[in-house]
């Protein structure tokens, strides 16, 4: 009697999904954390606009975390190496994050606050990559 194997492409949707959703919270979480402790320090830093609202600061870690966590998917899945690119397309990301900080003439900008925005950027970035590659990591050794 001959045994069909069906592959569940949804556990590896759901992988990704569980890996997003934990690089997520972690992000989110901890440029709160920074933000609002850089705020009881420094609170002349609310007075530059990327640094006054906790909303905007989450909507602004989620949607990189959701594009880190597609960009990776794609190239486990189409690339050899993809941690060693995504790594460096991470760095590159990161980088580019800085520009808009120090750069843009924003109001209210000061070298302090620039640099606290740019920490935070340096925060979710880190977390986001070491959490997806982690529960990369975790999911294929299953």
């Amino acid at each position: 009697m001959a045994t069909e194997v069906k592959v569940n492409t949804r556990s590896r949707w759901s992988d990704w999904l569980k890996i997003g959703l934990k690089a997520a919270v972690l992000s989110i979480a901890a440029v709160l954390i920074v933000q609002a402790q850089a705020l009881a320090f420094w609170p002349k830093i609310a007075l530059f606009r990327p640094l006054d609202s906790f909303a905007r600061s989450a909507l602004f870690t989620l949607v990189p975390v959701i594009g880190a966590t597609a960009i990776f998917a794609w190239l486990v899945k189409h690339q050899s190496q993809p941690e060693k690119k995504f790594i460096i397309i991470s760095i590159i990301f990161l980088l580019l994050s800085f520009i808009p900080d120090f750069a843009l003439p924003l109001e209210n900008k000061t070298l302090l606050s620039s640099s606290v925005a740019a920490f935070m950027h340096l925060v979710a970035g880190v977390l986001t990559v070491w959490t997806i590659l982690g529960g990369y990591r975790n999911a294929k050794n299953r």
